[in-house]
């Protein structure tokens, strides 16, 4: 199997697979979000229309739950913009007049810097982080309800919210829960996890204190599992994986044996709508960890780590960021250090991963974010 990967608008492939899905990607060199079709092979040729574009600077992606609508953080001008998604050619197009994006929050010293997305199971609400400047414009959640129909966003009563566990600099990602009400932050050097009921209008209420999940840790990538059963958060600080099971009322307890060990600095992690499989990219040691996943409890896959490149591959990749396809077939592994995706096929019966031939692909942009979706 091959993976072909350009950064180049009107690039062409010899591949006549059938497409599987599309994939978006967004990253640092481009204001826009790339879109490719994914084949069959594990292919993903640029799309005709390759380019969209966003406001500056785009970090992340937040999909819909019907798949009809994706919604793009952009960093530098405070703003979240969504797209309707094509099912047949792939294109993206701004929901409404979407010309401005939508505003984080009403004035910048209200907020800043959204770098994560989250979209609520029901479809209802966005969910979006920001990072905040100082200790003058701090770090909070904003938070849209969603024309269903339309993909427009309008803010709801009371957004911004701030929290008293969220004025540690830089929380990381937010997730929501695929099954119930609730959210979730990664505090990144505070070392805990913020969690949030999401209320009938979609304010949001602190479950507090927050979690912290280790002595000295810093929680960078978060994920939870498509049942909605358990969360897991990387411990880039300790170079682990800590393992939670959600009970009903959104609260998290730590699954026997964890934390687990992971490789160096490891910063996200990524898993199979199936539950099977967790990944996770561990951006100082380039490689790609992979464990089974049995109650919530991980056990390392023979083989893992798996090297993200080659031996000789010119660069540091320093993996960012990774995730599953819609078939459970592929893992693609954004590289940020040398601006390129490595591509993976997942064995089904044991979740062993492949370096697909000619991978890893050079890109134009330093990949942070990639989502597929059909």
């Amino acid at each position: 199997m091959a993976v072909i990967l350009c950064g180049c608008l009107g690039s062409s492939s010899s591949s006549t697979a059938p497409t599987l899905a599309f994939a978006y990607v967004v990253g640092q060199g481009d204001n826009g979000i790339r879109g490719f079709s994914e084949k069959t092979t594990g292919e993903l040729q640029p799309l005709p229309i390759f380019s969209f574009a966003t406001s500056p600077r785009p970090v992340s992606i937040a999909l819909h739950p019907s798949k009809n609508f994706l919604y793009v953080p952009n960093l530098t001008s405070n703003t979240v913009a969504g797209f309707n998604i094509d099912h047949v050619a792939g294109v993206l197009t701004p929901v409404g007049t979407a010309v401005p994006p939508t505003p984080a929050c009403t004035a910048p010293a209200v907020c800043s810097n959204p770098v994560s997305a989250a979209v609520s199971s029901s479809g209802q609400f966005l969910f979006l982080l920001n990072q905040g400047a100082s200790p003058s414009v701090p770090s909070s959640i904003s938070v849209f309800s969603i024309d269903t129909a339309r993909g427009l966003l309008t803010p709801v009563a009371g957004s911004p919210f701030s929290f008293a566990s969220l004025t540690a600099p830089n929380p990381q990602f937010i997730v929501a829960s695929p099954t119930a009400g609730f959210v979730y932050v990664s505090d990144g050097a505070s070392g805990t996890i913020s969690i949030f009921s999401v209320g009938a209008s979609g304010t949001l209420t602190e479950i507090a204190p927050a979690l912290s999940i280790g002595a000295g840790a810093t929680v960078a990538g978060i994920a939870i599992d498509s049942k909605g059963q358990f969360l897991y958060a990387t411990d880039s600080a300790n170079n682990k994986v800590a393992s939670f099971s959600i009970a009903a009322g959104g609260g998290l307890t730590p699954v026997a044996g964890s934390p687990f060990a992971a490789g160096t600095k490891p910063v996200a992690v990524a898993l199979d709508s199936n539950a099977a499989f967790l990944y996770v990219a561990n951006q100082g040691s380039n490689n790609v960890s992979a464990f089974k996943i049995s109650g919530g409890a991980l056990t390392e896959i023979s083989g893992s780590p798996y090297a993200v490149v080659t031996s000789g591959t010119v660069g540091t990749p320093q993996p960012i960021f990774l995730t599953v396809d819609v078939s459970n077939t592929f893992l693609y592994v954004a590289n940020l250090g040398t601006s390129s995706i490595s591509a993976f096929g997942i064995k089904a019966a044991d979740g062993t991963l492949g370096l697909l031939t000619l991978s890893p692909f050079q890109q134009a942009i330093q990949p942070l974010w990639i989502t597929t979706t059909q």
